[in-house]
């Protein structure tokens, strides 16, 4: 299989980019490489008031191309956060976002130092024959990012001083089967990863005596492969959790809200995946507009939602 698609830029929308960005250079080592401000078009495809305005920074890694994170800033709008005190397995909108890094104690201790929180505090996970250190941090704006380091077998060592970038798009959904369908039979994306499993660490912070009790459905998915033919990066992780039920968010995951807006998918064609999208039973969400994205020029985007209120984006060069 050829790499068919991976998301390569997610969109945050957060309170303070100035703040953002040291923050995540502090603790990630992440540059800018481009701000500016946010085009109308794109303000006006996401069905927000004319007054609305925004600034945006495309945040990169150079040790470890090719995904951005976008922050965004949005004036002049009413917004909440979209998963404000959010559990782990309330359900709707993106979750968290996975990343490598090269010393999840270190990273998690100046977090603490910034204001921020966790989940849990560092654990070892077990997953697919592998042992990880984990903590999911909780920054500010309702964002959430899930750090792990490789322990068992020893990986190869990171061509990063810090972290990597964002490699998956975690999501609590409420029916797995839906979420399947629309991952991988409306995008055509592949599940690498398909299996109930249960919690071998207690990193989302429930009662102790449910940790390792209560089943979840999880689907990895994948839009192909790489060169290496291994499964390309840019990925999801769709989790529903049996056996506990919460808050939903899905209808608080739209712009202009606050956390993670929405994760990008670069295509050749944006208004034949349109077509294509909703042959396969898909809904649009903001039809192909034609804009400007700084780092990117002039782009035609268009975007659909998951099940669970995911906003996804397709975007091709005008």
């Amino acid at each position: 299989m050829t790499l068919t698609g991976a998301w390569t830029e997610a969109v945050v929308v957060v309170r303070d980019l100035d703040r953002w960005i040291a923050a995540l250079n502090h603790l990630f080592g992440w540059k800018v490489e481009t701000r500016g401000q946010v085009d109308p078009r794109l303000l006006a495809a996401w069905k927000l008031p004319s007054a609305a305005s925004g600034e945006d920074v495309v945040l990169f890694n150079p040790e470890d191309p090719p995904r951005r994170v976008r922050l965004m800033r949005i004036d002049n709008v009413s917004q909440v956060q979209i998963r404000s005190s959010g559990k782990g397995w309330d359900t709707g909108g993106i979750f968290s976002l996975l990343t490598y890094a090269r010393d999840v104690d270190a990273t998690f201790a100046k977090a603490q130092e910034l204001g921020w929180s966790a989940y849990n505090d560092p654990v070892d996970m077990h997953f697919s024959g592998r042992v990880l250190r984990n903590v999911v941090l909780r920054a500010w704006d309702g964002v959430n990012f899930g750090l792990y380091l490789p322990t068992t077998p020893a990986p190869p060592e990171p061509r990063y001083a810090l972290a990597g970038m964002t490699f998956n798009g975690q999501q609590m959904v409420r029916d797995i089967a839906a979420a399947r369908k629309f991952w991988c039979d409306v995008l055509g994306w592949s599940a690498w990863f398909d299996d109930v499993t249960r919690l071998t660490c207690n990193n989302f912070g429930m009662p102790e005596n449910f940790s390792g009790q209560m089943p979840k459905n999880v689907i990895i998915a994948a839009g192909g492969k790489d060169a290496a033919d291994a499964w390309a990066y840019g990925q999801v992780e769709l989790v529903q959790w049996d056996g506990f039920t919460g808050r939903d968010f899905a209808e608080r995951a739209v712009p202009p809200n606050l956390g993670i807006m929405a994760l990008r998918i670069p295509v050749t064609d944006v208004r034949a995946k349109a077509a294509e999208i909703v042959r396969r039973s898909g809904v649009l969400f903001s039809e192909p507009a034609t804009m400007t994205l700084a780092g990117r020029g002039d782009v035609t985007l268009l975007g659909t939602r998951s099940p669970d209120g995911a906003l996804i984006e397709f975007v091709a060069q005008a």
